[in-house]
């Protein structure tokens, strides 16, 4: 995947500021509670709901205590779900890989933003021919029956009906122009399963489809559906796991504030932003809160 060693936690943020007018409207509490770990929530909290990278894990390596946070949550009774927006793969490969990691999910426990794509793909005409941004083993073929995946050859953008963009582990600047020259000749579709700028890695952060379709759609070339969060497509899929518990008592917990604490909040659940491990862990908190008007209930220092 796209990896950049210039795009700091601070430009993250600014471009997510700069892109905010494409995104849900905010709702803030009045002011965010400190806490040093989700186990000092339990008497606010019964449904966590846990972003992936910054919360989980960043790269492939576990957030330090989350396998045993994770665990002790769900014996002291606690619903533990988990909302993600990487969609290179089928959901179950995610619940895999949490599994390998010792974390108890099953696949009812796991969401994920292509959930929500796949969702959105079954409304299309099913002949439409889809250029589909993805690696060749991300499975598209399910959702996206008649495709051809992007690569190199500029012809192959032409003539396809809309796009989807999945996934950004093998685009590459190249590809972006030719993209770009392509919806300049004509507009088409723009669905995005990922509308994250930005993962965080272990020495790095990973450039994803957000960043790529927001620099397409502020040129003009296309009005792009995104699906995951912070958009409500997703929160409805997660809500429907959720037996009746008031949405006071449901908790996103993410590193993101315009992705996981401004989705949680808009769909009127509680949100717990982590700091340490993800794209805050550099910023100064309230001043970040203030330039960006989000803010989140909660502030952990770690999972």
């Amino acid at each position: 995947m796209p990896l950049s060693s210039t795009l700091t936690h601070a430009l993250a943020i600014e471009r997510y500021t700069e892109i905010a007018h494409r995104l849900p409207e905010p709702r803030n509490p009045a002011s965010s509670k400190y806490v040093a770990d989700l186990s000092q929530l339990v008497d606010d909290i019964d449904v966590y709901v846990l972003d992936g990278f910054g919360v989980l894990n960043v790269g492939e390596a576990t957030v330090p205590g989350a396998v045993e946070r994770v665990a002790q949550l769900q014996q002291q009774g606690k619903q533990v779900l988990v909302l993600t927006n990487g969609a290179t793969l089928p959901v179950e490969k995610t619940v895999q890989k949490y599994q390998q990691w010792g974390m108890n999910f099953n696949p009812d426990d796991v969401i994920s933003s292509r959930n929500a794509l796949e969702n959105a793909m079954r409304t299309h005409n099913n002949h439409l021919h889809w250029g589909v941004i993805a690696p060749d083993f991300a499975q598209v073929t399910a959702f996206a029956p008649n495709h051809t995946l992007l690569g190199d050859d500029p012809a192959a953008y032409d003539v396809v009906d809309g796009f989807v963009f999945l996934s950004a582990m093998e685009w590459t600047d190249e590809r972006q122009q030719l993209l770009r020259a392509s919806l300049t000749k004509r507009t088409r579709p723009m669905l995005v399963g990922n509308p994250d700028l930005v993962a965080p890695r272990e020495d790095a952060m990973s450039m994803e489809p957000g960043l790529y379709t927001h620099d397409l759609a502020d040129e003009g070339l296309c009005e792009p559906d995104f699906y995951g969060k912070p958009f409500k497509d997703v929160f409805d899929l997660v809500s429907s796991r959720i037996n009746a518990v008031p949405p006071h008592r449901i908790a996103m917990v993410g590193d993101t504030l315009h992705t996981d604490i401004l989705g949680g909040a808009s769909y009127g659940w509680r949100t717990v932003l982590v700091k340490d491990h993800g794209l805050m862990k550099e910023a100064d908190t309230e001043q970040t809160f203030t330039e960006t008007g989000i803010r989140p209930d909660f502030i952990a220092a770690t999972t």
